[in-house]
């Protein structure tokens, strides 16, 4: 036991902090491997409760020493070590534009798909790197051959700015958008296929299903997402999941979720530079969309084509490769499991309170790292707001479909003392109601 916490200390501790001094060259190299993981393994029950080791990811962060963070489902901070590589190619650019920017660096794109592709579980030559997830889902959205009549199944608890994209398009070319709600939170697998599927007509041309949402933290387990996906697939629908604050938070492969499309933002749970994101989009299905940038017609049945964005800064890309690196460091499996851990521990105590209602499944198949909760009798924005303005603890709100109330969202730097001190501020706001 005590090797084991030795291996990984020095993993997260020590060999995190890469040399910065050959920057440019790292995005030829494969994912970074501390030499202490040969032939170890890890205690998961152990070590995801193990603070003096989440004490060292946090020192790889430079977090705020004045707010606690915990609205880390918008936008998540970078290691330091991401910030560092982003500024030294922001220089390193700089130095040379056209050369560096035009010429050089745009080859080592191939090598940060093919990283990605490996973590997603799918081929390099079907991702292309967007934004976010919003661009990545617009952009398989706006590119199909819409006629009138076409319907699209979603659910009411997606995304706002896509709900708003699909309405937009509602009116510009008269398709019908045919809405799900799902109890808040759904925890039968039944229920969820059931939702989806019942709404399949001879008209439905797609399905839009979000696979962790941004409101609750619920998510739409893989096995769930295939059945309604080979079951879309039979009667030819086009499949595309949202899974903007799913990779890098829960373990799965895109292709075991037999979609068309999947997007990302890997500037969320990555800890990618904001403005990094990635679409997946099945081989057979890249002719068949149109992108939202012209391209040539010889890069029809090209992923790439959905990369024309023109003159862009590619230093965060380049920095993207150490997200990654640091990624692996701590592993998707031991990840999910300290994000699943810090979400119960809070919610479990302040479950204790009077009048708390959670709108975030405690079943560990339908949530991961965001919470959302309200207090009887107090206006949720006067508990965001106090949370934030008198005990300095950053968060947000999330009101959809009637429902309202305080989201809660953690990161791997995230220490359960910093919950503590949430806790005990949610204790003099429940009792000065």
């Amino acid at each position: 036991m005590n090797n084991r916490r030795h291996f990984l200390k020095n993993i997260l501790g020590g060999g995190m902090f890469l040399s910065l001094q050959a920057v440019p060259e790292l995005s030829k190299a494969g994912p970074f491997v501390s030499p202490f993981l040969e032939g170890q393994t890890y205690d998961l029950d152990y070590h995801v409760c193990d603070e003096d080791l989440w004490r060292k990811v946090r020192g790889a962060y430079a977090v705020s020493k004045t707010t606690l963070n915990l609205n880390n489902g918008g936008v998540a901070p970078q290691p330091k070590i991401v910030l560092e590589a982003e500024k030294k190619f922001l220089a390193f650019i700089n130095e040379l534009p056209s050369m560096h920017l035009l010429r050089k660096l745009p080859k080592n794109r191939i090598f940060l798909k093919q990283k990605l592709a490996d973590i997603a579980g799918c081929e390099a030559d079907e991702l292309a790197i967007m934004q976010n997830a919003t661009e990545a889902i617009h952009t398989i959205v706006m590119g199909q051959e819409w006629q009138a009549g076409d319907e699209v199944v979603l659910s009411t608890q997606d995304y706002s700015t896509v709900k708003v994209g699909f309405e937009q398009l509602a009116r510009r070319k008269k398709i019908k958008l045919v809405w799900v709600q799902l109890p808040v939170p759904v925890e039968d697998d039944a229920t969820i296929i059931e939702a989806y599927c019942s709404k399949f007509t001879a008209r439905t041309k797609m399905v839009l299903l979000t696979h962790l949402t941004n409101w609750t933290g619920q998510i739409i387990p893989n096995d769930v997402l295939a059945t309604i996906c080979k079951k879309a697939a039979s009667k030819n629908i086009f499949t595309l999941i949202d899974g903007a604050h799913a990779f890098a938070h829960i373990d799965f492969k895109v292709s075991a979720l037999h979609c068309d499309a999947y997007a990302t933002s890997l500037h969320k749970w990555m800890s990618a530079p904001i403005g990094m994101g990635f679409l997946y989009l099945r081989k057979d299905k890249i002719k068949q969309v149109w992108p939202l940038y012209p391209a040539s017609e010889k890069d029809n049945f090209r992923i790439e084509k959905f990369e024309n964005h023109g003159t862009i800064s590619l230093a965060k890309e380049e920095a993207t490769h150490y997200a990654i690196d640091f990624f692996h460091q701590i592993g998707i499996e031991l990840k999910e499991a300290r994000l699943r851990y810090l979400k119960n521990y809070w919610m479990k105590a302040l479950a204790q309170e009077e009048g708390i209602r959670f709108y975030t499944s405690s079943q560990d198949r339908y949530a991961c790292a965001i919470g959302l909760f309200s207090v009887e009798g107090i206006n949720f924005r006067k508990v965001a707001k106090s949370l934030e303005s008198q005990y300095d603890i950053h968060n947000t709100i999330s009101v959809f479909d009637q429902i309202s109330g305080v989201r809660i969202s953690p990161n791997v730097y995230t220490r359960t003392k910093d919950l503590d001190k949430m806790l005990w501020a949610m204790q003099q706001i429940i009792k000065d109601r």
